[in-house]
């Protein structure tokens, strides 16, 4: 019974099929499409108010495929805009959809042809765009109430997918914004695909060319990539993804730029995730490879990732971008660099926690993070491991002079409302670095900056066998900026300092240094001019250099007394200490009590500083305590004990040194004869009393002889 009825069923199924197949070749041969062009095209002009012109042939096939093949095709502009450019407009089309998979609600096509596209948007200077006519607004259905997803998807199952391949030939789009002054055209644009399913790599490959007006440029583009979806699980995945840019444009340093994108992107929308894995970028020599892993992307994205940038030659990319080098600049720098950090970051903030930047021979290493990009808030624990910043200066001798003193109008001032919007704090810390050739040493610098207030606490360096710390407040919290230091310096070399900054140890010894200082403005002059506060210092064991107060003495004391000049010796001041305080007045540094001593003299010194004019005004009161040695010399033993006074005047780069001679004798001979007259007069009187008494006594032996005779 049941073959019988499966014989029966199999005869039925076959009779329809014959019959489907009588009618789809009776459909094919007794109905011709093209009989209704006039009727689809009517259909069209009722629908958009558009013209729809079939120039090309229509066609069809019904089975095993439902085929539509469609000649060249063009659909008008809208009203008002240029009636010779159609809106869209088609070569070609094939598409091939297997009838029977349709029973069972799958989609199974052949390859889908397109070939000659063209499309033409634009938007008029009001903001009118030329498809607003084709957009219909949806009906609501106020009736039924909204369904849910769910609902939905059992209402409506998925249908299942299947395409030969999509290829896609000589295709052209141009957006021209007459509002926004820019036209982009996409051209030559070409895809082919392989097989489509859900679930199956599709191989894709696409060629077009991009072309801007604003900014001009253009560029091809090539781009391959294998891809993978799931579109009831809203998965997709694109590996061997495989992007080629070459831009050309006037605006680039380089042209063309050549870019290139490879990696892996894997996105689950259902999760809101999306891995982009094995990503590396390459432009101008650069390669830069970057791991990527980005949640919540339909809400609040946040990502993190690892990112690197491969070693390369920054001297050889500022070739590239026809950047020029100073010649003197040491041509073992800038030969190599190299970057890696790991960071997570969001639409408003980002966090570096591990960051490594090489530059030649130098190494920084710490963690960085910014929060709220629109105020950022800014950390940093930076280390430092050996810089030298003078291999990338030219030398000092070839930076340009310095300009004329400006005026204050014309002087550079303190960016105000950028310090004052500063929020930062962290500490950054270097075992080495060379700066202006001072060599310093075990650097650490905290800075901390909020509310408009600066402060850079800890400050400190080792230098030169000493140490310097520090305090620097910057407040620019009100329209006059204040400043405020307090600084000391303990133990330091000075003239191995002074011979490695300046290339002359025009001073050296062990100096101590401590000073608090204050001043306010937003210009170099004015901060110069209202400098107050209070310093020390202390130097012992070394030399002035550049003028020798003893041998200005004995040239001096040589000339009055009309003798050879003495012969040359070192043109410096020895002296065993070094001492004075000095108070700072509106710029003005006033010194009291200055000490030198030394073996053969002793220095006494006041003065004035005016540091806004750089005008020296100092006297030195020199005495010589010993001349069997030292710098005077014996010669000058007549000055012994006297106080010469040294006029100092100039300027900070050219100081003079005054010393007359002439009034110190002359008072000393006026003393010596003072003396001598005393002395001359002590004399007198004294022989004037031994003649006094002589002739008393002679007077008196006389008298007593003639009393004598008188009494005989």
């Amino acid at each position: 019974m049941m073959i019988k009825i499966l014989k029966i069923t199999g005869l039925g199924f076959a009779a329809l099929l014959g019959l489907l197949l009588l009618l789809a070749a009776a459909i094919l041969l007794l109905v011709d499409p093209n009989d209704y062009r006039d009727d689809i095209t009517a259909a069209v002009q009722d629908a958009t108010g558009r013209e729809l012109n079939i120039d090309g042939d229509l066609s069809l096939s019904l089975f095993p495929w439902l085929g539509l093949s469609l000649g060249e095709t063009r659909l008008s502009n809208a009203a008002g805009e240029d009636a010779e450019k159609d809106f869209a407009r088609v070569e070609s089309v094939d598409i091939n959809v297997k009838l029977l998979p349709l029973l069972q609600q799958r989609i199974e096509m052949k390859t889908l042809h397109l070939r000659g596209l063209r499309v033409n948007l634009s938007r008029t200077v009001d903001g009118r765009s030329n498809w607003d006519d084709l957009l219909t607004s949806p009906i609501d259905d106020i009736s039924q109430p909204a369904k849910s997803s769910a609902e939905e998807s059992e209402a409506k199952p998925a249908l299942a997918l299947a395409i030969g391949g999509v290829n896609i030939e000589d295709a052209q789009i141009v957006w021209d914004d007459r509002q926004a002054g820019q036209r982009i055209e996409i051209d030559r644009f070409s895809l082919r695909t392989g097989s489509i399913a859900p679930g199956v790599p599709i191989d894709i490959e696409l060629r077009t060319r991009l072309a801007m007006s604003e900014p001009a440029l253009q560029t091809p583009i090539e781009l391959k990539g294998r891809l993978t979806f799931d579109l009831s699980a809203q998965r997709y995945r694109l590996h061997g993804l495989d992007i080629s840019l070459s831009v050309q444009s006037e605006l680039l340093p380089v042209s063309p730029l050549n870019i290139r994108l490879r990696g892996n992107i894997d996105a689950d929308i259902a999760q809101q995730q999306v891995q982009l894995a094995g990503l590396q970028l390459q432009i101008l020599g650069l390669t830069a490879n970057a791991e990527l892993n980005i949640q919540n992307i339909l809400s609040m994205p946040q990502a993190e990732g690892q990112l690197s940038l491969a070693g390369f030659s920054p001297r050889e990319l500022t070739k590239m971008l026809a950047i020029e080098l100073p010649e003197s600049m040491d041509t073992s720098v800038l030969s190599k660099a190299a970057l890696n950090l790991d960071f997570t970051g969001s639409a408003d903030a980002m966090n570096v926690p591990r960051l490594n930047v090489v530059l030649d021979d130098s190494r920084l290493t710490g963690s960085l993070s910014v929060e709220n990009f629109s105020q950022p808030a800014v950390r940093f624990d930076l280390m430092l491991d050996d810089l030298d910043v003078d291999r990338y200066l030219p030398p000092a001798t070839e930076l340009p002079p310095s300009p004329p003193t400006a005026t204050a109008t014309e002087s550079p001032q303190l960016p105000l409302e950028l310090l004052r919007g500063l929020n930062v704090k962290g500490e950054f810390r270097a075992d080495k670095i060379k700066l202006a050739n001072a060599r310093l040493a075990g650097i650490v610098l905290g800075v901390t900056a909020k509310g408009g207030t600066i402060q850079l606490l800890p400050l400190q360096a080792d230098l030169y066998k000493g140490q310097y710390r520090g305090h620097i407040v910057l407040d620019v919290r009100e329209d006059t900026p204040k400043i405020s230091a307090d600084e000391k310096i303990s133990a330091v070399q000075l003239g191995p300092l002074l011979r490695d900054m300046l290339g002359d140890d025009k001073a050296s010894g062990t100096v101590n240094l401590a000073a608090k200082i204050t001043t306010i403005g937003i210009t170099p002059e004015v901060i110069s001019k209202n400098l107050n506060g209070t310093a020390s210092f202390d130097l012992s064991d070394g030399a002035i250099k550049g003028v020798n107060l003893g041998q200005m003495i004995r040239e001096a004391y040589a000339k009055i007394k009309k003798k050879a000049a003495p012969e040359k010796t070192d043109n410096q001041t020895d002296f065993a200490q070094m001492s004075g305080s000095v108070t700072i007045r509106n710029g003005v540094v006033d010194n009291q009590d200055l000490q030198i001593k030394s073996p053969m003299l002793r220095v006494t010194g006041k003065g004035r500083v005016d540091l806004a004019k750089q005008r020296i005004d100092y006297l030195l009161n020199t005495s010589i305590v010993e001349t069997d040695q030292g710098q005077g010399g014996k010669d000058v033993s007549e000055l012994k004990a006297l106080t010469i006074p040294i006029k100092v005047s100039g300027t900070f780069t050219e100081p003079t040194f005054k010393l007359n001679l002439a009034p110190v004798l002359k008072a000393k001979a006026k003393t010596e004869l003072k003396r001598q007259k005393e002395k001359l007069k002590k004399e007198v009187d004294k022989k004037l009393n031994e003649e006094k008494a002589r002739a008393k006594e002679k007077a008196e032996k006389k008298l007593k002889e003639k009393l004598e005779g008188l009494f005989r």
